[in-house]
């Protein structure tokens, strides 16, 4: 897999030619997330990621989506802490109108007020909706008492902050941000392709991307209480200092991947299968180009809370990998990456993680190499130091509980 790169004045195309295929995956990638708000209307970038299908100067709400989806293509959009990512998959037969829309949706929204209006009351469900479940709760929870400013902020922002924004806040926000935008391209790609891309830059101009670094706060573990839950639902976790482009980032990669990926990973084989105190148990892992969130993730009931903390705390003090899962680890991660490489929109997926970390992406044969240099006591080494470190716990515990938070 190789990613060619082009640069158009502000501009980066980050292209891969898959042969054999008859589809093109695009994403227009606009450096405006939830770090580059004001405070006091957090929020905003995900409210206009909502608002901008809500019409352009040439597309109304129907036609933007109708257009794509009628030839059996889809078209979306997220936010994250950095980013705002528009993208479509199409035929290729149909790229001009693709690259057309996702144009428009990031150059010419109408951002009018009774639609900001509108879809204020839609984010603001959306908000109610992620505080009321519980998986999502802890997460963002774990965040907001990890991470500091701007970065611990929910992406999604808070009621009291999306009420306050309307079409004028918006409308600055999109002059100032919406520019100097990366594009991906993956599947079938031609001259003719590129060339409608390049034209529709023709509309870019360069902004001032946010180059903030992730900072940690050293808190106090975190709780809340909910009334209507029997489970407690919890992450613990830990900042390193590795990221991206760490030249152990690979080790790490092993490393997440026999903690808890697949039910032979080490934490789902000891903690469930062998001692039967949760259903799931996960990895949680946001890496950033120069730093990395690393946690683990289960649900309980309150009479074996006390013995998960145990049996976690005990596995941290060990700090010992087992060979055999580091061998799991290492074939299952490269069998992945291999795996990767057979589908467009995986390709597509991989290629959008880097660059919505702020890092360029490496090709899956150069990341296959680095990962196979990996020994195992690379991956000890690096466990016994993130064993070190102070673990952080985040918990949604049950009304009435909170004498569990005394077992940590």
């Amino acid at each position: 897999m190789q990613i060619e790169i082009k640069k158009t004045n502000s501009n980066k195309i980050y292209i891969v030619p898959v042969n054999g295929v008859e589809t093109v995956s695009i994403a227009f990638i606009v450096p405006a997330g939830s770090t580059s708000e004001d405070k006091e209307y957090a929020g905003c970038a995900h409210l206009l990621e909502h608002i901008v299908f809500k019409g352009t100067k040439r597309y109304d709400e129907f036609s933007l989506k109708y257009e794509l989806e009628v030839f059996g293509g889809s078209l979306n959009a997220f936010t994250t802490k950095d980013f705002t990512v528009y993208y479509a998959r199409v035929p290729y037969f149909h790229f001009e109108k693709a690259v057309d829309i996702l144009g428009e949706l990031v150059f010419s929204p109408l951002i009018e007020e009774e639609a900001v209006n509108l879809e204020k009351s839609v984010v603001i469900e959306e908000i109610k909706s992620y505080n009321e479940d519980h998986l999502t709760r802890v997460h963002d929870l774990f965040a907001e008492s990890i991470l500091k400013e701007p970065y611990s902020r929910p992406i999604s922002g808070y009621e009291e902050t999306v009420k306050k924004i309307d079409a004028d806040v918006l409308k600055k926000f999109h002059q100032k941000h919406y520019g100097s935008i990366k594009v991906i391209v993956v599947g079938k790609v031609t001259d003719d392709l590129l060339k409608t891309i390049a034209n529709i830059l023709r509309n870019d101009k360069p902004v001032s991307e946010n180059n903030l670094k992730v900072n940690f706060s050293n808190p106090s573990n975190a709780y809340e209480a909910r009334s209507n839950i029997t489970q407690v639902h919890m992450i613990t976790g830990t900042p390193i200092e590795i990221g991206l482009e760490d030249k152990r980032y690979p080790a790490l990669l092993v490393l997440n991947t026999l903690l808890g990926s697949g039910m032979s990973s080490l934490l789902f084989n000891t903690i469930r299968e062998k001692l039967g105190l949760v259903y799931e148990i996960d990895t949680v892992g946001n890496f950033w180009k120069e730093s990395s969130l690393i946690g683990i993730y289960a649900s309980t009931s309150t009479e074996k809370f006390p013995r998960y903390v145990q049996e976690i705390n005990t596995i941290l003090k060990r700090a010992t990998i087992e060979k055999h899962y580091f061998e799991y680890g290492k074939k299952r991660l490269i069998g992945k990456l291999q795996m990767i490489t057979e589908s467009v929109p995986s390709v597509f997926a991989y290629v959008l993680e880097f660059l919505i970390s702020k890092s360029e992406p490496l090709p899956i044969e150069r990341l296959f190499e680095k990962i196979e240099s990996v020994e195992y006591n690379h991956v000890q080494n690096l466990w016994r130091e993130i064993c070190e470190n102070r673990w952080h716990w985040t918990c949604i515990i049950p009304d009435g509980e909170e004498r569990l938070m005394k077992e940590l």
